[in-house]
């Protein structure tokens, strides 16, 4: 098993015992959906109540995961990241857990799926929901990951889903070109 296997398995342990709805995102999602890419770290967005962050992070231990921070628990309530370290043994990694914070990330952990990496059953982001997340960042490696998706699930993602979210984003923010961008893509991916 390898170390990114041992420490996914020990989250999804962590955030199972604390019943926490998730889905895995980030580059594990662009690795099943898109172009394989190399990642050292995960990514994962989770419904919970921010006042109990500090509970969390007691439980979390536990599964050998540890804040980054000595003040994560603040900056977790800023942010909405909780930045954690996985140490067990000679592995280790990290881990951003991200609270959902919006409609937008509540649909798409409701929406995850189940899918087996490596000997581990996950939540995963759904490809639609994830290129929805990444072509609200403007890092060129994001392009590159969704033209990865687009091309690897051609025919079987759900468009209409895709531009129904990036047109509201779009309305709620005014400077937003994310559907013009997506259907830029998709323009491209079809030639």
């Amino acid at each position: 098993m390898s170390s990114l296997e041992v420490q996914l398995r020990k989250l999804i342990e962590c955030l199972s015992g604390q019943r926490i709805k998730y889905i895995i995102l980030g580059g594990i999602a662009v690795s099943i959906y898109g172009e394989p890419r190399l990642t050292a770290d995960i990514d994962v967005n989770i419904i919970f109540d921010k006042d109990k962050i500090s509970e969390f992070l007691k439980h979390a231990k536990k599964y050998r995961f540890y804040p980054v921070f000595p003040d994560t628990e603040n900056i977790a309530k800023e942010t909405g990241v909780i930045p954690m370290n996985f140490i067990k043994g000679k592995t280790t990694g990290n881990c951003d857990i991200i609270i959902a914070e919006n409609q937008l990330e509540y649909t798409g952990i409701k929406r995850g799926r189940l899918k087996k990496i490596g000997s581990i059953k996950v939540r995963l982001i759904s490809p639609e929901d994830l290129i929805i997340h990444k072509i609200a960042s403007s890092r060129a490696r994001d392009a590159e990951d969704i033209n990865g998706i687009l091309i690897r699930q051609k025919g079987r993602l759900d468009i209409k889903y895709i531009q129904h979210w990036l047109k509201r984003i779009d309305k709620a923010n005014k400077n937003s070109r994310t559907y013009k961008l997506f259907k830029d893509l998709l323009k491209n991916r079809i030639k």
